[in-house]
């Protein structure tokens, strides 16, 4: 049984995520759960920083795909700094993930950046209530990226920005958007950790929508292929014209 409830919450500055409306879903008792007795998943829902939902997206925003395994997480504490929680006592916590690619499946012709060998992603970590009480959160309809996982990830270079009057803010990679990352365990593309879960290859393929529906994706396309599938698909693919970006404007280091 699902419970969904509505609730709004920000990210901090310095994760370069910016405010969020987002929709909660605590998930208790679904099928291939596999942590017995937790309190479920939160699930939130942001903006895209970019369209990911086919493969013309991926090669016109992405610089590179490619297949990473988590190796660790460190969770980011709130900061009792921040005059919307001095206490930092509720809200959402993030994580820091090391990712290891362990393989490029796609490039394009001139990328921001090479690929680099490990990486680290912020990722959603916990929803803490005013008691200290935490449930897990993670992004809607996209992987929760925990450690000994596997993933297909579309990424972008994201350069370093110094904003006017604010410290600056590293160059990092980043996902596209919540069609952008694929779970990969086991090297079926759809099976694996997703919104906080362990779902099969099969249930992935069940689940997946017809070429017809209007919500169809690169995500359903694919389900239960391997990488190298993608990877195919990704270099037969043409980019298109980007549309404008998703990003609050920040000016460039010098």
């Amino acid at each position: 049984m699902n419970r969904r409830t509505g609730i709004a919450v920000g990210t901090t500055a310095a994760l370069a995520v910016t405010a969020l409306s987002v929709v909660a879903a605590t998930h208790s008792g679904s099928a291939g759960h596999d942590r017995a007795g937790d309190q479920g998943v939160i699930l939130a829902e942001g903006n895209d920083r970019h369209p990911s939902r086919t493969a013309q997206d991926w090669v016109t925003y992405a610089d590179h795909a490619v297949v990473v395994t988590a190796l660790d997480d460190q969770a980011v504490e709130p900061d009792t700094g921040d005059p919307d929680n001095p206490e930092g006592d509720s809200g959402p916590i993030m994580r820091k993930v090391t990712l290891r690619v362990d393989k490029v499946l796609w490039s394009k012709d001139k990328p921001a950046h090479a690929a680099p060998s490990t990486f680290q992603w912020d990722a959603f970590g916990w929803h803490q209530d005013e008691d200290g009480k935490r449930v897990e959160m993670s992004g809607a309809h996209e992987p929760r990226i925990e450690p000994g996982h596997t993933y297909v990830m579309a990424l972008q270079w994201q350069a370093p920005r110094c904003p006017a009057g604010d410290e600056p803010i590293p160059g990092e990679w980043r996902g596209l958007g919540d069609e952008s990352t694929i779970p990969y365990d086991h090297e079926v593309l759809g099976q694996g950790e997703f919104e906080g879960e362990t779902q099969s290859g099969a249930s992935a393929e069940e689940s997946a929508l017809p070429s017809a529906d209007p919500n169809y994706s690169l995500r359903d396309e694919i389900a239960g292929q391997k990488a190298d599938a993608l990877a195919t698909k990704l270099g037969q693919t043409e980019p298109g014209a980007p549309a404008g970006s998703a990003e609050p404007a920040t000016d460039p280091c010098e």
